[in-house]
């Protein structure tokens, strides 16, 4: 048994959901998709947040905005006001749940819950294979299988960014609803970089994550102790003064990967195994959309996709210099963190972070944190600066 569509969309996580709801509100909304994933019930276990200037992308699907950031370390604590950028916060299960149902109602759109066992492609087209049966299109765009490059490439500093959330309910009011807490680092973690993010809601009602930058995760039990130990030293907050509501677990990759943009020809990589998690933040979510709108153009003007976007030369080798600072060096990467966010705007962080400066403004940003650890970093991974 076969079906050909124009286009098949493997996982319907963030990335492919994200294209398949611009495909059909775009000029090719006539084209004949197929989404497919091994489950495709919402699923409201994941929080994606990002900073945007203007109007954010699924501006009515989000969750909450904001508009001052706080960054706090052992002795001082900064909030600054967004002047020029808002951060914003989508919850995954409304998200998936609004795009499946348009999907659904859309005439030329498929979807198929079942597994991926393989995909390839020739010059003609590409064919993705599932227990029972063959699927053939002109493009495959894939989110769910690990690509062979990323399989046989060892990364030099294999960490994760590892964390478990909490949303919780309080009895009195202890948040600033309009303030985050972007990181609050814990200096009592010796064994990488640790800290703890929060998302207020309402000023009873908060997400709180305790974040680790490490090359090891670490059992439930730590995560949770952590929080309950920080909400009761920042917010004398004892476990009976609140609800939790739910909880979050994950873990994103902050390696040095050779990323690959295509799984085979005509098969296009989307997301995480398309290297569009910036390897020293661990955030997706805007160079997904950017990836989905070059997509889309592309196959307006030309009638085939844009490739994943991979970051410039200098980008990539700042991100590698710190990488190998944290994994070797976490509490002088600690310090450079301190200085970037102390000796700079907020604004300022987020345009060098987006990869939008231009050099000059690069330099300008580096000159205000510690020199050395950086020529230290250079010389240590010059090798494999030019593998990746």
């Amino acid at each position: 048994m076969s079906r050909h569509y124009d286009y098949i969309i493997a996982g319907a996580g963030l990335s492919g959901l994200s294209l398949a709801y611009r495909l059909i509100h775009s000029p090719l909304a006539d084209k004949e998709i197929l989404v497919t994933d091994k489950a495709l019930s919402p699923q409201n276990d994941k929080t994606w947040s990002f900073w945007h200037e203007g109007k954010p992308p699924f501006e009515k699907l989000l969750h909450k905005s904001w508009d001052q950031v706080t960054v706090a370390f052992d002795d001082q604590t900064i909030t600054q006001p967004l002047e020029k950028y808002a951060y914003h916060s989508l919850k995954s299960g409304a998200f998936s749940k609004a795009i499946l149902q348009e999907l659904r109602k859309h005439p030329t759109v498929d979807l198929k819950e079942t597994a991926v066992v393989s995909m390839e492609g020739d010059e003609a087209k590409a064919t993705l294979q599932t227990k029972d049966t063959r699927y053939t299109a002109s493009y495959i765009f894939q989110s769910c299988l690990t690509p062979p490059a990323i399989k046989d490439d060892t990364p030099h500093y294999p960490l994760i960014q590892h964390f478990l959330g909490t949303e919780i309910q309080t009895q009195s009011a202890k948040f600033d609803p309009q303030t985050i807490t972007l990181m609050d680092f814990d200096a009592t973690f010796t064994n990488g970089i640790a800290f703890v993010y929060i998302l207020p809601v309402t000023p009873k009602k908060a997400m709180l994550e305790y974040t680790i930058f490490s090359d090891a995760v670490k059992s439930k039990d730590f995560y949770s102790e952590k929080l309950a130990i920080y909400l009761h030293n920042k917010f004398d907050l004892r476990p009976l003064d609140y609800e939790i509501l739910r909880t979050e677990y994950g873990e994103i990759p902050m390696q040095d990967h050779c990323y690959a943009p295509q799984y085979a020809p005509r098969v296009i990589n989307m997301g995480t195994v398309g290297g569009l998690t910036k390897p020293s933040t661990g955030y997706t979510f805007s160079r997904i959309q950017t990836h989905v709108e070059a997509i889309i153009d592309r196959l307006i003007g030309e009638g085939k996709p844009a490739l994943p976007h991979r970051s410039s030369f200098r980008y990539r080798a700042y991100d590698l210099w710190l990488l190998h600072i944290i994994y070797h060096h976490p509490r002088t990467a600690l310090r450079i963190f301190e200085q970037l966010f102390m000796n700079n705007t907020m604004d300022e962080v987020f345009h060098f972070l987006g990869e939008k400066n231009t050099l000059l403004q690069d330099l300008n940003t580096m000159s205000k944190v510690s020199y050395t650890p950086f020529f230290d970093a250079m010389w240590k991974t010059r090798k494999r600066l030019f593998d990746i």
